[in-house]
């Protein structure tokens, strides 16, 4: 009888510890209450877009407002769209998957593969992952660039170095890292994208600029950033704002290529988490929220994420500019991720 009843008293213990540990699914739901919260704010801010939010699976959920009537403008979750600089993440995980398999380090010099590149001599991959490398470029071509090589040759062309190595947000930074992972890999960047993102994920919509048409993306509605201006911004953000994604896929990056991974965010913050901005791979940290904002002439992108419950929250815009963009992304962060 003592058998049975410290039998029982063992089953309602266990049971008393499960009942008490958090449903993590239900944490990282983005609630019904919320949805319409969010909704509403596109709708009040006169956001022409989709917001992407967690739902009960790894599936997000879309919450649309259309600012127009204009089929060619509205922006869908499964379409493609030109994510700008949230391309970084890519480029900065994909240098994580090489130090991952011993190929180079933070501490790797630029010399190592580009002996040409201004000040290479005290410049490390770190410092190119985290903007303090001195580099800076900030020229546009008068047409769109052609192929990798163009993109690299131009990027040397019009490199300058500071020799400061203070933060300087600076998209020649991951253009150089796109340029070492194809150095590094004997292959095309867009070919280890790819293989290595694209086929294991089963990302269907991504594309390189060079391959994508006017009619597959959402018009812009700001009339000064013509499809011209659109495509010869991205062909020379090689790395750092190239590549296409659809809503749908991009999320699936972010959640089953990096949030799901249990190391790269922390290796990420170990790196910025003592630095000026904590910033690094293409994020910026705060606590627990890693956030990254993508912006072009006409469109604008970002997502804001909790990494260890996976709760995020992503926009895409064509019809705001980058300093609301930044606003937005400041109020999803406050309002909308239960901090």
């Amino acid at each position: 009888m003592k058998k049975v009843n410290l039998f029982l008293l063992l089953c309602s213990f266990v049971l008393f510890l499960v009942a008490i540990q958090p449903r993590a699914k239900a944490a990282d739901m983005v609630d019904k209450q919320t949805q319409e919260q969010l909704k509403d704010y596109l709708k009040s801010h006169h956001i022409n877009g989709v917001m992407l939010v967690s739902g009960k699976t790894s599936q997000p959920i879309a919450i649309t407002n259309n600012e127009t009537s204009n089929k060619r403008q509205i922006v869908r979750a499964n379409q493609l769209f030109p994510i700008a600089s949230l391309q970084k993440v890519m480029t900065g995980t994909a240098i994580y998957q090489l130090k991952q398999k011993k190929q180079l380090d933070w501490d790797t010099p630029l010399y190592k593969y580009y002996p040409q590149a201004a000040g290479h001599e005290d410049i490390t991959i770190r410092e190119l992952m985290n903007h303090t490398s001195g580099l800076i470029n900030n020229d546009r071509p008068f047409v769109p660039l052609k192929g990798e090589k163009q993109q690299i040759a131009y990027m040397f062309k019009h490199l300058k170095n500071d020799h400061t190595h203070a933060w300087d947000y600076q998209d020649v930074d991951y253009e150089m890292l796109a340029a070492i992972i194809r150095k590094q890999t004997h292959s095309s960047y867009n070919a280890y994208i790819q293989k290595n993102f694209a086929k294991p994920l089963h990302l269907h919509q991504i594309k390189d600029f060079s391959a994508v048409s006017q009619k597959e993306v959402p018009q812009t509605m700001d009339p000064t950033a013509d499809w011209h201006r659109v495509t010869v911004t991205t062909s020379s953000d090689f790395g750092a704002g190239n590549l296409f994604m659809s809503p749908n896929d991009y999320w699936k990056f972010i959640y089953d290529g990096v949030l799901k991974d249990p190391k790269i965010i922390p290796a990420f913050y170990q790196q910025a988490k003592n630095q000026e901005v904590a910033y690094f791979g293409g994020v910026y940290f705060d606590g627990d929220i890693i956030r990254a904002n993508g912006s072009i002439p006409g469109y604008n992108s970002c997502f804001v994420a909790d990494y260890k419950t996976k709760r995020m929250i992503m926009l895409f815009s064509n019809n705001i500019d980058y300093l609301k963009l930044k606003a937005t992304s400041d109020d999803i962060l406050h309002n909308y991720m239960e901090r």
